[in-house]
């Protein structure tokens, strides 16, 4: 990848701006296909204006070709319930539109843009002028088909990359296929006449209608119900209220009004064809569609929560990410599909994670059609070792290959989502999962947001984990097990790396304390911590019964000694505290964070005033860990250096430490002979000058000094877990007194570190 001078001058400029920021670059150098951190000061303008305004001043990171005339037109701008703007441009070249060509702008509530990425061509070097009719593509789509089968909807000049990474000059062509029930899309060369590529758009598996085929293959059918009204046909009325469950969902989970957000009629048709054995959504005809069964495979799917709720989110998919669907894209929209209608179809806590398995193969119990928690269960690939693909002289096709396995690859990021809310191992790779609430956050906003598109578009499994991880970083940063979670259950199923481990930490203690009336000193409590990391998150649970909590102050102190006040003399008249403190309701113990956890934390209550008393019944740390890898280290030298009596400037003898880390843990061993180390006194000075004194002129009369000094055991050392261990290491030896001697025979230190 070779960047233009031009690029290296504004990467810098934003890179410089925020030690965070982060830059990705396209295979070839061309664009900066993402940008992340913040990027530009704080606006008050409108999010357009802060969108082409943040283009238009890195204009240098995108390397346009001269001779290409662009221009970018607003396709959407979205506001979430976090107060960020999501503005969503498309690319048009020489007033051609350019297929996937848009840009993305993050905006969060301050005006500051976020996260940028960049999907435009660079260049186009093709000519513009068709030699291949719009007529022509147009009958070389219905052939494909067959004539009487294919009705043409619209057609449009477009700028096509191909899979062979040659832009083409094409027609995009939309027929409605009669019988797949929907639309079929076309991308015809427009100087040769060669199909490039076709996909299907039919997915198959708050006004309100529902309508019944009677059995017939037409669409939308004869009206039934709409709104309140009932139905004495448990089909029709099963369809009704599970449309109504699912936009519940949405709308409460999420507050999204339909599945366009602007409040659209949910449109169902059930008890279409003869013993039909499938549901879809019908983008053409906006609406959801569900066959009876044949009674043997299936029961009338309209039965089913999980299958409407899955059908809705295909509805969703194709006014957000608008995912192609066919290979990878079409296999996301599956499982974006499957995950939420899964989510959806549970209450609380999930048990099920199958698709369908109330109303699929009802002769066989425990079947179902799908199960996230094991897509090799039924047949699907969990890992990308196991991605089906298709040939390269193939194009997706409904009947030959699945529309490139969508069906079937799609076990691959359904086992990335499952991860990430109920964790496990997979691949030899540990996750720590985060619940549904958080999870379903997370890959909502990502979908919706993070994968919206101005056009059609070939979305690939690396970049559907990377709009996850960028809807993480907005919602919970890019520093918690939220994050790590993510990172981990992808990289489980082969897609990108892993994060550093992380370890959750549980502690309680239930001491019973008397907290002793107006005495400020009051009590303490300790939970000691033996795990060794770095700490990302932190709660802490308190349970103090008391007569009068205005009187009362409680502090959390670290293993460092650094301390957050959790509660100082307020609450009024109110009984007792029976709290949960966490890093957004008390951001003060935000100070915590980049610790070491291991060692002592302590809770001091004290009361205040007079007439009131209580006691502390328990408290507890629940602890979101960075494990570190381990290395261990181990130096020694030999001195052999007689101690000058009564001589503060005494000898001293030195190791240094060439490599760079953290100290995790830290030995110290001493060999000393004296008559009377009642003398001595032995300073141990790190590579940043600190002095640690580990013994000062005790033991009185007795002989030698040969003692191994620990962080777990010396309080003096303690302040060593989490430094910095690089650089020369002194340990000096004095003699403080008259009449004894000895020598200093060598002295050893043994480091844990990351």
């Amino acid at each position: 990848m070779q960047l233009t001078k031009e690029q290296e001058e504004a990467s810098g400029r934003l890179l410089t701006g925020d030690a965070d920021n982060r830059i990705f670059w396209s295979d070839n150098g061309k664009i900066a296909k993402f940008i992340m951190g913040r990027l530009s000061a704080p606006s008050g303008d409108d999010p357009e204006t802060i969108a082409r305004a943040f283009i238009s001043d890195n204009r240098e990171l995108f390397a346009l070709a001269a001779d290409v005339p662009e221009r970018l037109e607003v396709s959407s701008i979205e506001h979430d319930r976090q107060g960020h703007s999501h503005v969503c441009l498309a690319q048009f070249i020489r007033d051609v539109p350019v297929h996937e060509g848009s840009v993305q702008v993050h905006i969060n509530g301050d005006g500051v843009v976020t996260a940028y990425k960049d999907n435009r061509l660079a260049e186009a070097d093709v000519d513009f002028q068709p030699r291949f009719s719009e007529v022509n593509a147009v009958h070389a789509a219905m052939a494909d088909i067959g004539e009487e089968q294919g009705e043409k909807q619209q057609s449009r000049r477009c700028l096509y990359r191909h899979t062979d990474k040659k832009v083409h000059l094409a027609w995009q062509v939309e027929i409605v296929v009669q019988h797949e029930h929907g639309a079929r899309f076309y991308f015809i060369d427009a100087h040769d006449g060669s199909v490039l590529y076709r996909f299907s758009e039919s997915r198959a598996i708050m006004a309100q209608k529902t309508y019944t085929a009677k059995n017939q293959q037409t669409l939308p059918g004869t009206l039934v119900v709409q709104d309140e009204q009932t139905s004495t046909d448990e089909v029709v009325q099963a369809a009704h209220n599970n449309a109504k469950e699912v936009y519940k969902y949405y709308q409460k989970t999420f507050g999204r009004d339909s599945y366009d957000n602007q409040g659209s009629p949910l449109v169902s048709t059930v008890h279409f064809g003869q013993s039909y054995n499938n549901a879809y959504w019908n983008s053409y005809r906006k609406q959801m569609v569900y066959g009876d069964g044949d009674g043997r495979q299936w029961l009338p799917l309209a039965y089913a929560l999980d299958i409407v709720g899955h059908e809705f989110t295909h509805a969703i998919t194709s006014c957000t990410a608008r995912f192609v669907y066919a290979e990878q894209s079409g296999a996301l929209d599956e499982a974006f599909a499957d995950f939420f209608g899964v989510m959806i179809a549970s209450d609380g806590e999930i048990v099920d994670w199958q698709m369908g398995e109330g109303v699929y193969t009802p002769y066989r119990s425990g079947d179902a059609l799908r199960d996230l928690s094991d897509p090799s269960r039924y047949g699907l690939p969990d890992h990308m070792d196991s991605f089906m693909h298709i040939r390269p002289d193939e194009l997706p096709d409904g009947e030959k290959n699945d529309l490139g396995w969508v069906h079937y690859n799609c076990g691959i990021p359904c086992k990335a989502a499952y991860l990430t809310v109920a964790g496990g191992t997979h691949h030899g790779i540990t996750v720590e999962g985060i619940g549904r609430e958080k999870a379903e956050q997370i890959y909502f906003l990502g979908l919706t947001e993070y994968m919206r598109s101005s056009t059609l578009s070939r979305w690939t499994f690396e970049q559907a984990r990377f709009a996850a991880l960028n809807a993480c970083r907005q919602l919970y940063d890019d520093q918690g097990r939220e994050y790590a979670a993510l990172k981990n259950a992808w990289a489980a199923v082969g897609v990108g790396e892993p994060a550093a481990r992380f370890a959750v930490i549980d502690k309680e203690v239930s001491p019973s304390l008397a907290i002793p009336d107006n005495k400020p000193q009051g009590v303490s409590s300790s939970i000691q911590i033996e795990e060794q990391g770095i700490l990302r998150e932190l709660t802490v649970v308190v349970m103090i019964n008391h007569s009068y909590i205005n009187d009362l102050r409680v502090r959390l102190v670290s293993p460092g000694g650094e301390e957050v006040v959790l509660h100082d003399r307020t609450g009024g008249e109110e009984d007792d505290i029976i709290e949960e403190y966490r890093m957004d309701n008390t951001p003060d113990l935000l100070k915590f964070v980049g610790d070491m956890v291991q060692g002592e934390w302590q809770l001091i209550v004290a009361d205040h005033a007079r007439l009131d008393q209580g006691t502390l019944a328990s408290w507890g740390l629940t602890m979101a860990m960075e494990k570190l890898e381990q290395k261990s280290l181990a130096r020694e030298v030999g001195l052999e250096l007689p101690i000058p009596d009564n001589s503060p400037q005494g000898v001293a003898g030195i190791i240094s430490v060439e490599e760079s880390g953290t100290i995790l843990h830290a030995d110290v061993t001493v060999d000393i002979s004296h008559t009377w180390v009642g003398d001595l006194q032995l300073i141990l000075m790190d590579p940043s000058g600190s002095e640690m004194v580990l013994h000062d002129r005790s033991g009185s009369s007795r002989h030698d000094i040969k003692k191994t000094y620990s962080t777990r055991t010396d309080d003096v050392l303690r302040q060593l877990v989490g430094a910095a261990m690089q650089g020369d290491w002194t340990l000096k030896v004095s003699d403080l007194a008259a009449q004894d001697t000895g020598i200093l025979h060598g002295w050893k230190m043994e480091i844990l570190y990351s």
